[in-house]
């Protein structure tokens, strides 16, 4: 007598297709659909089912795909707002220097920016200029050139331009005479540090010390070279020793008329002895010998 058929309990039936799903498995790697309602039919399971099946496994694929792109996007943009916030903090620190060095060196942030009209001289420096109290307010180039800028920026220039530095100058041009040319600066470059000097108004509560050191000078020299205003006209001269005389503006009105390069001054003087030279203010004067017209003679 046979033996009667034996039957799988529902309960383990999905694991027996699973697993023998498995095992078909690892003998192909792809199926077309006709294939899999084949297998479905032999399992007794209607193609319809099969065909379901199949949409949902790869709905499901694609959505996995989905995510899988958007969290790509996610650590592209990531990525990049990363790369973003360090260039900016790279610029925004490179800019800050370079506002902070610039403003070291004008030691204001407000400076007087060149115009238009300005003109650009270049050329070595050959002494600092001096004004009749001793303190810096322009230098003087090799050149001839005459660079002037106010007194309340003397530390600035001394710390920025020695003499013997090669400068570039942006500023506003005075007449051009036989005596000189002053150039009213805006700004002041060192070529080889690039310190910048730039011409800024005076502060109101800045006071800038009386100097109380002045002695009396005689002195009997050469003319090197002679000082002019922004009209071209004398009112002042450097000596051959290097010290600055000023003159008051009666004399320099007659100057104008007998100097030349090389005249022998003869004067007397109040003024002070600097660590950039002598420098005094004339109270009596003779040229090559002659007693000028309102001068007290010697």
């Amino acid at each position: 007598m046979n033996e009667p058929e034996h039957r799988i309990s529902r309960e383990i039936a999905p694991e027996v297709f699973q697993l023998a799903a498995e095992l078909y498995a690892q003998k192909q790697q792809e199926y077309s659909l006709q294939e899999l309602i084949m297998i479905g039919e032999e399992a007794q399971i209607p193609a319809e089912f099969i065909q379901q099946a199949v949409e949902l496994i790869k709905a499901k694929q694609k959505n996995q795909e989905i995510q899988i792109n958007k969290k790509t996007n996610r650590f592209k943009l990531a990525v990049l707002g990363v790369a973003a916030t360090v260039i900016t903090l790279i610029v925004g620190g490179w800019t800050y220097k370079q506002l902070s060095a610039g403003n070291s060196s004008l030691k204001s942030p407000v400076a007087i920016l060149p115009s238009e009209n300005d003109s650009k001289v270049s050329g070595n420096v050959e002494r600092y200029l001096m004004n009749k109290e001793g303190l810096v307010d322009g230098i003087l180039l090799s050149n001839g050139k005459q660079i002037k800028v106010p007194p309340h920026m003397s530390q600035q220039v001394v710390n920025a331009i020695k003499p013997g530095d090669a400068v570039d100058v942006v500023g506003k041009l005075g007449n051009s005479s036989v005596y000189g040319q002053q150039i009213e600066a805006r700004t002041i470059m060192n070529n080889a540090t690039k310190a910048l000097v730039a011409k800024q108004p005076k502060q109101k509560k800045a006071k800038i010390p009386k100097p109380n050191d002045f002695i009396n000078f005689t002195i009997n020299e050469p003319v090197r070279h002679w000082l002019v205003n922004d009209q071209g006209e004398i009112r002042g001269a450097i000596l051959t020793s290097g010290t600055q005389v000023h003159f008051a503006k009666p004399l320099a009105k007659s100057l104008n008329k007998v100097a030349k390069t090389g005249s022998q001054i003869q004067a007397e003087g109040v003024g002070r002895k600097t660590a950039h030279g002598s420098v005094l203010e004339v109270i009596t004067l003779q040229i090559d010998g002659n007693l000028l017209p309102g001068a007290n003679s010697i």
